[in-house]
């Protein structure tokens, strides 16, 4: 803790790198965006980054000061090698997470003894069914075994994007989560990517009809969480979302720091444009020792850049960015759920 409030508030750094180690995916979820492009450039070949490249980026994100590594994008259960991954950065002193629809995940649990932290994208069953095109049962299945099967280094999370498809399958979500024991829970509303012309928002989106009910649900999760329901979520999030109020003054900078899979670096994931390649930008020696570190080179070109991006953005509700920016204006309760972020 000491540690990443050094790199967030002094050195003014991420303290975590959300890495995209591939881009294939065994769903298609309508919102998504990533096995989109994949599937836009006209190929079939498996484009992800080399073990060594991945390896490299992790070596460059110690460098800079980045404590935590996230293996996320499409599905990173599909490789082969994420457990080398893994042990990999654990070996670097990194605090190791991964996100999955949780489909492998009865399947590998026990490959993955080198993650401290697993989070499993769910929506409940019509959601799962139809914006995932995904088999509910056989997540929960899972995520029932996961949490039973002692291979949990922590308590698994289970994430469900609350949206117009899912309004009344939240809560029973929630109590699945408390009934279970070992598994908590986050929420944040559907964010429609203007970027994304080939989604039909009007089917995910919140209706204005169904503001009262989303508004209600709200109610009910605040009103769990103070029961003690294992919902991460601090109460200021959960009622700035309710009441429709966005991020201002995005800490975004101090928090994470995304990598795609052709290791193109961004600050923001809503934003979405590439800053610069931190391999292509780096300079190795033959021993693979960094000579130059693009990583840091890109984030200190780039400050101006970043800085006019925050200060222009309209804002957005997206629940990783805006926890750390509570938590980086000392809101106390955003500290608990700290290491999901």
């Amino acid at each position: 803790m000491v540690k990443s409030a050094w790199q967030m508030k002094i050195r003014k750094r991420p303290v975590t790198i959300s890495h995209a180690v591939n881009s294939v995916c065994n769903l298609r979820c309508s919102f998504c965006d990533e096995w989109k492009k994949f599937e836009k450039d006209g190929s079939s070949a498996v484009r992800e980054p080399s073990f060594e490249d991945v390896c490299k980026i992790i070596d460059l994100a110690v460098d800079f000061g980045i404590g935590s590594y996230n293996a996320w994008s499409t599905e990173p259960f599909l490789r082969k090698d994420l457990p080398d991954i893994m042990k990999y950065a654990k070996s670097k002193g990194m605090k190791t997470f991964t996100i999955t629809n949780g489909l492998l995940l009865k399947k590998r649990i026990h490959e993955f003894k080198d993650v401290d932290y697993i989070s499993v994208s769910i929506d409940g069953p019509t959601a799962t069914r139809e914006i995932r095109g995904a088999n509910y049962e056989t997540i929960l299945d899972g995520i029932r075994y996961a949490s039973e099967s002692g291979f949990l280094n922590e308590p698994l999370l289970m994430n469900c994007v609350i949206s117009g498809k899912n309004l009344d399958e939240v809560v029973d979500l929630l109590h699945f989560a408390k009934e279970l024991g070992n598994v908590k829970m986050a929420v944040e509303p559907v964010y429609t990517f203007k970027r994304m012309d080939d989604t039909d928002w009007d089917g995910l989106s919140i209706r204005e009809d169904q503001k009262p009910q989303f508004v209600s649900l709200m109610n009910e999760l605040i009103d769990l969480k103070k029961q003690g329901y294992p919902l991460i979520n601090s109460k200021t999030y959960l009622k700035q979302i309710r009441d429709g109020k966005f991020i201002k003054n995005c800490r975004v900078d101090c928090g994470i720091l995304a990598i795609d899979h052709h290791s193109n670096l961004y600050n923001c994931r809503i934003h979405n444009k590439p800053l610069g390649n931190v391999i292509e930008t780096s300079v190795f020696d033959e021993n693979g020792k960094i000579v130059q570190n693009g990583m840091t080179k890109i984030w200190n070109q780039t400050k101006k850049e970043r800085k006019e991006m925050i200060q222009n953005c309209e804002g957005c509700q997206f629940f990783g960015y805006a926890e750390l920016t509570l938590m980086n204006n000392y809101n106390i309760e955003s500290f608990y759920g700290y290491e999901w972020l």
